[in-house]
């Protein structure tokens, strides 16, 4: 059976590090709280875990080292302060967790029903320092801003003007809010209640975390959800591998992928867009962070994958023949494939100490590699542990 956790957490689901008697001494250094979800044989029921970590360059981290958190969920946190927050969507709680001498001991358990909070799904947090975070659900039009220190609800922002009418969920795009002249900007990507629709349209949405204060903007194009930010502070967003997916076997049910670029200094999209299948010549989504002005994208291998006449978007989605493509932001006729292993649709991206990584999931999900896209010798294989990864965030 699973591990049960008290207040402390007990180290681990295997033995303890510690049995021996002999602790490893603390340097000082860096250290990583990273989450993994665990899926169940027909993929409706995950499993949390955490580990606490000093290196994500490489090696490998097992099942047996890992501490079992309750409630499907995700890790948010400001860096360096040695506390992270994990906010439930089974429990539909944020529980407040520090780590001490390596190891994660819940601190304290706020419950959201209270807030009007009855379903948690694909929530984002955002921090105006360590004691003041806001929490972004968007299923019930509100951002919920938390005294972090006292472990309670302060306010309730009204935010239904940022969902898409045309959709049954709306969320924030990947990975996360991004800093843009003194406000958090991010797309806003709608979804049919059986994502197998994806909203035509797309808004903008910035946030002012000083006061709270909110501005929704329309997008020139549909489907936006992965954003990069260039050195030149210009914001690039696109549309993911998942509505390329369903462009390509139903393009009534989706936006054509597509960039759009919002210079620095401005708070407005480019109207002129870049039609990414036109750049590929293929499904085209899923812009990732590389450095000096690169970027990412997964392009589907058609001459590997074809479908049927019954062929699906999650098959297209799932199927192992994405290709790597790098492409120079301000030259999007620049694209050019990678000679690297085909991957599975599906991206997530971690940015950590100024770094990006992607997460390389095998069939299955059985395993997950962190790959470093940024950086010298870029795309470089790191990290891998068991499952999807789900969170990354430096703790100290």
């Amino acid at each position: 059976m699973s591990c049960l956790i008290g207040l402390p957490l007990m180290a681990g689901c295997g033995s303890d590090p510690g049995e021996s008697g002999v602790e490893e001494p603390d340097d000082g250094g860096p250290r990583y709280a990273l989450v993994s979800r665990i899926e169940d044989n027909d993929f409706t029921n995950s499993t949390v875990f955490v580990w606490v970590v000093d290196d994500l360059s490489g090696g490998a981290v097992r099942l047996d080292e890992a501490i079992e958190l309750p409630g499907k969920g995700s890790i948010w946190g400001v860096p360096q302060t040695e506390v992270f927050y994990l906010v439930s969507s089974e429990e539909l709680t944020v529980s407040k967790y520090r780590v001490v001498a390596g190891k994660p001991e819940l601190d304290a358990r706020l419950g959201l029903g209270g807030a009007g909070v009855s379903v948690l799904l694909a929530e984002k947090m955002a921090f105006d320092g360590p004691d003041r975070g806001f929490l972004f659900d968007l299923v019930s039009g509100q951002v919920i801003e938390l005294d972090l220190a006292a472990m309670e609800i302060t306010r309730r922002i009204d935010v239904s003007d940022a969902r898409i009418d045309a959709a049954d969920y709306t969320f924030l795009g990947e990975p996360n809010l991004r800093e843009h002249g003194g406000r958090l900007v991010a797309p806003l990507y709608g979804v049919s209640a059986a994502y197998d629709r994806v909203a035509s349209e797309s808004k903008i949405l910035f946030f002012d975390p000083t006061d709270g204060s909110f501005e929704v903007k329309a997008a020139p194009c549909g489907g936006l959800l992965n954003t990069v930010k260039a050195p030149s502070g210009d914001i690039y967003f696109s549309s993911d591998p998942y509505v390329a997916s369903i462009f390509m076997i139903d393009p009534e049910r989706a936006p054509a992928p597509c960039m759009a670029r919002m210079a620095a200094g401005q708070d407005e999209l480019d109207t002129d867009i870049v039609a990414l299948n036109d750049v590929t010549g293929g499904p085209t989504g899923g812009l990732v962070p590389g450095s000096d002005g690169v970027a990412y994208v997964r392009v589907l291998d058609t001459g590997s994958f074809s479908p049927g006449a019954d062929g699906t978007h999650l098959e297209a989605y799932a199927a192992q023949d994405w290709q790597t493509w790098r492409i120079q932001l301000d030259d999007p006729g620049s694209a050019e494939r990678l000679d690297r292993q085909p991957l599975a649709g599906g991206i997530k991206v971690f940015e950590v100490d100024e770094q990006a990584y992607e997460n390389e999931s095998t069939t299955g999900f059985e395993s997950t590699t962190l790959v470093r896209t940024t950086g010298d010798g870029a795309p470089a294989r790191a990290l891998t542990m068991p499952g999807v990864t789900w969170s990354v965030l430096r703790v100290r």
